[in-house]
């Protein structure tokens, strides 16, 4: 399939200079200016699902857009693979209408067990990852190829709730299925997750050609984490259960912030170190973008109020920056090249985000 993307106004040379200053200013705030929350702009949102409105405010001038919670564009799989609030009848209708307005979204999300006892035995792909004391302490990460039981004994599995006069646990394992190519799945999981018309028709102007490049699904316990990265077609991201948060960079802005990275891991400091050499992709869910210094850099670089520390790219993504939480129902559509880090958020949530290359 070809890209379907249409550039938008890219941000010219002087810009990318101006961007480069603010890193320099910042920095040399570093040490004098306390930690503050970052206030990023929100994501737009559109009014509908309306084809027109999608393709002249999102898809053609390649910006990043919220599609707003339907009725009419849940898919099956919400209600058919989990269970929401504790109710296995749960409706997301609260009134005859049907109203958009009027979903009941739920708190709440486990798997519905009667549905994924059928599909243990599917081959998944799993990313296996532990880690010992904070965020930026020692971690492993594995992918391997397994059956879904494995991921489906993880998440029946109670977490073990906070205790104020408990330290936290010293060590964290965590699986997730991620990057699962929706057509290596069954269909009777497949099928309850459709392609929406708004990707798959033909629009009138012939600008999105309803082919899809590729389908992926996610499921997994939050806190989940996904470090900067870009995508080499657009994506219409569809939540299906719980929560997440996700920051968006323009493509030069990404470009610069995460160039700028690579070559802080690169200095003899951070090779004396064990660093890394700091050559990562930015488009692999590679070991180094999924453990060790790359993925402790660009968390910092992206999420710095998440530790209480102060950015030095602070000032580029108050000014560039989006940001946007998604939760069942919503639609997300993430244009190409649009970087972004995506978060799980919640306690009890499992969720399964589907994402539709267009």
């Amino acid at each position: 399939m070809q890209c379907l993307a249409t550039r938008g106004k890219s941000i010219k040379a002087p810009r990318i200079r101006l961007i480069r200053q603010l890193f320099i200013l910042s920095s040399r705030r570093l040490n004098t200016s306390s930690s503050r929350p970052l206030h990023l702009q929100r994501v737009p949102l559109l009014s509908s699902w309306n084809p027109d409105e999608f393709e002249t405010r999102a898809f053609v001038p390649a910006f990043p857009a919220r599609l707003p919670r339907s009725a009419a564009h849940i898919p099956p799989a919400c209600s058919k693979w989990f269970i929401h609030d504790h109710n296995v009848d749960y409706d997301f209708i609260t009134t005859p209408t049907g109203c958009d307005d009027n979903l009941s979204i739920p708190q709440s999300s486990e798997l519905r067990t009667s549905f994924w006892s059928d599909h243990e035995s599917t081959i998944v792909p799993l990313e296996l990852t532990s880690s010992k004391g904070s965020f930026d302490g020692e971690e492993s990460f594995h992918r391997v190829e397994a059956p879904l039981k494995v991921l489906l004994a993880y998440l029946s599995r109670p977490q073990p709730q906070p205790h104020p006069q408990r330290a936290p646990p010293s060590e964290h394992s965590s699986i997730y299925l991620a990057q699962c190519d929706l057509t290596s799945l069954p269909e009777s999981i497949t099928n309850d997750i459709p392609s929406p018309p708004l990707v798959v028709t033909r629009s009138p102007s012939g600008r999105i050609k309803g082919d899809i490049y590729a389908s992926s699904l996610w499921l997994g316990r939050p806190p989940t984490y996904t470090p900067l990265h870009r995508d080499p077609n657009p994506n219409l991201f569809i939540q299906l259960a719980g929560r997440k948060l996700l920051r968006l960079l323009p493509p030069e802005v990404g470009d610069a912030i995460y160039d700028d990275v690579q070559k802080e891991l690169s200095t003899p400091l951070h090779h004396n170190r064990g660093s890394g050499s700091g050559s990562g992709s930015a488009t692999i869910r590679g070991e180094e973008m999924m453990a060790g210094p790359e993925k402790i850099a660009l968390h910092a670089a992206i999420w710095p109020d998440d530790d209480h520390t102060t950015s030095r790219y602070a000032q580029v993504l108050s000014t560039y920056g989006l940001e946007t939480e998604v939760s069942l129902g919503d639609a997300l559509f993430i244009p190409r090249g649009w970087w972004h880090s995506v978060k799980g958020v919640g306690e009890d949530s499992n969720r399964a985000p589907g994402d539709d290359d267009i």
